[in-house]
């Protein structure tokens, strides 16, 4: 009966693999920097807000600090989110901590064996090595995504460790005449996955994306109609501030 239920707790630990592969059958949601909609971003009391949601993975941004802390926040800058000022990589990790900034070792402490989480990297120095090191002893592997905008930051991850599953966020707006430049350059630093902005979305690109088994995330989407053409186009993973709102929706 023991050794039963350790497999059963097992079995049940949120995995990477396993939601990609759900995704091909049903798209599947992420809480944008936590559920930013719900509390505030990127702080702990979001991304519990995100694992209660019950989604299947949280998303947060990530700078290095003046020490090389790796902190969970998305601006460059502390002054929209938090009472201080100034860069973040410029300021001293205590004082952010005491400004109520996590660092991914607190939020990872959160988020471990209960969602995935994806990591988004921002900026800093050695930033992608010490992201890697850090999900690695932690034995997170696979349950952790990395995403980055910065093509030579997923590149480095990838070269750092190819078993990561990575996406290449494409921030540009985009026609069809670069549907398949955008796919060869995927493929090319290494990226399992693209990311694109909801308006950017098409039919086509997910059509061209899906015959290269290349799954497609979207963001930022807010309830509505938009998750309903979404859903139609068979995307893998809805990014959202709104991650119980838009749940609820794909459900039906």
């Amino acid at each position: 009966m023991m050794l039963a239920l350790l497999g059963m707790a097992a079995m049940m630990k949120p995995s990477t693999s396993a939601i990609v592969a759900r995704s091909w059958k049903e798209t599947l949601v992420v809480g944008h920097r936590g559920a930013a909609a719900y509390k505030p971003e990127n702080t702990l009391p979001a991304f519990e807000e995100a694992i209660a949601s019950g989604v299947e993975a949280t998303e947060c941004d990530v700078h290095t600090s003046r020490e090389g802390e790796v902190v969970v926040m998305h601006d460059a800058t502390l002054d929209r989110t938090t009472s201080l000022k100034g860069a973040v990589k410029d300021t001293a990790w205590s004082d952010m901590k005491a400004a109520g900034v996590p660092s991914l070792a607190d939020l990872t402490r959160l988020t471990k064996d209960r969602i995935v989480l994806v990591v988004e990297i921002k900026a800093g120095e050695d930033v992608e090595r010490k992201v890697v090191d850090h999900l690695n002893a932690e034995g997170l592997r696979d349950q952790s995504i990395v995403f980055s905008f910065g093509a030579h930051h997923v590149a480095k991850v990838e070269a750092l460790d190819k078993d990561y599953f990575s996406v290449w966020l494409v921030g540009k707006k985009l026609t069809p005449a670069d549907y398949e430049g955008v796919l060869s350059e995927a493929a090319r630093i290494g990226a399992d996955g693209i990311g694109l902005q909801y308006r950017n979305v098409t039919p086509e690109i997910v059509r061209l994306a899906h015959q290269r088994k290349v799954p497609v995330f979207v963001w930022t989407v807010p309830p509505g109609p938009e998750v309903d053409l979404l859903k139609e186009m068979r995307v893998n993973f809805i990014i959202t501030d709104h991650p119980r709102d838009v749940r609820r929706q794909l459900k039906g």
